[in-house]
């Protein structure tokens, strides 16, 4: 059992290594814009700042950016309070 454990491991690291998917930038940003249009009682700076966070992440995945892209999204997201 101890032999398998190294490879396990340098599987789990390999796959935390990998490059985001390129698919994946246009559900974050999905997500971002829903929880935009269905939140309320935002605040107006907070808004313009997911708003920028967004935009930059968009610009980044179109560049194929996306591990770059995710993280900028994921600020986003995590300000808003979504997964």
């Amino acid at each position: 059992m101890q032999a398998a454990a190294p490879h396990l491991l340098a599987l789990l690291l390999t796959a935390a290594a990998a490059p985001a998917w390129p698919h994946s930038c246009p559900l974050e940003i999905y997500k971002i814009d829903q929880a935009l249009s269905t939140s309320k009682n935002l605040d107006p700076a907070l808004i313009k700042k997911v708003r920028d966070l967004r935009a930059e992440g968009e610009k980044l995945h179109k560049q194929d950016k996306h591990g770059e892209a995710m993280l900028v999204l994921g600020s986003a997201k995590k300000l808003l309070k979504i997964e």
